[in-house]
């Protein structure tokens, strides 16, 4: 089986960036989440690192959600990759050359002189990568996308996102009345008198 560097958090934060380039008012967690079927309480501790990284700017309140904090030209891949998963190299040298079973409990020197030249290959890559990655902005990946996606579905992305927006600010509690099915995907639909209230704002 296959392991990536990266994991799913990082897709998750991308595509819903992507989805709110394009969008000029704030976009809430719940609404990114149900567009792409994702879980909602993952998506929204994404968005938690994605604030505090200053990436994105939440918004209290019924009409509240999140904007991108700053223009998406000043956001690169590598901004939103340190700030989901930070932390990460793409190699971590144990210092295994000092090992050999020809030297005994202490390695000669010529063998520890320098840097391990396996570790400087892969410090080579890893700026490579870096390099790539800031190179590349949440505005470019969206310019690419609008070339490879039909105008029709921009289109009805934008009115989804804009239906949603009216539903919750126009609902007495502040959020959509097809919301409530999706809150537990398991259970099975019951009166809503069986269902506890969540006082809590969770369109952020």
């Amino acid at each position: 089986m296959k392991s990536s560097l990266y994991g799913a958090g990082v897709e998750y934060a991308l595509h819903s960036l992507l989805l709110m380039v394009a969008r000029t008012d704030s976009v809430s967690v719940r609404d990114l989440a149900r567009f792409q079927r994702l879980p909602e309480r993952f998506l929204a501790k994404l968005f938690t690192r994605l604030k505090k990284a200053g990436i994105v700017h939440g918004m209290e309140g019924i009409r509240g959600g999140f904007i991108l904090a700053r223009p998406p030209e000043r956001i690169s891949v590598m901004d939103v990759l340190a700030a989901v998963d930070p932390n990460r190299s793409l190699f971590e040298c144990a210092e295994i050359r000092r090992n050999c079973e020809l030297f005994g409990s202490v390695p000669p020197r010529w063998s520890m002189t320098g840097p391990c030249r396996i570790h400087l290959v892969m410090q080579e890559a890893e700026r490579a990568l870096q390099s790539v990655l800031t190179s590349k902005s949440l505005a470019d990946l969206g310019n690419e996308f609008e070339r490879k996606a039909p105008r029709q579905f921009i289109q009805d992305s934008g009115s989804w996102f804009k239906r949603r927006r009216s539903q919750r600010t126009n609902s007495p509690r502040g959020e959509s009345p097809h919301d409530s099915s999706q809150r537990h995907p398991g259970a099975s639909r019951k009166p809503r008198t069986h269902q506890p209230k969540d006082k809590k704002n969770t369109h952020v």
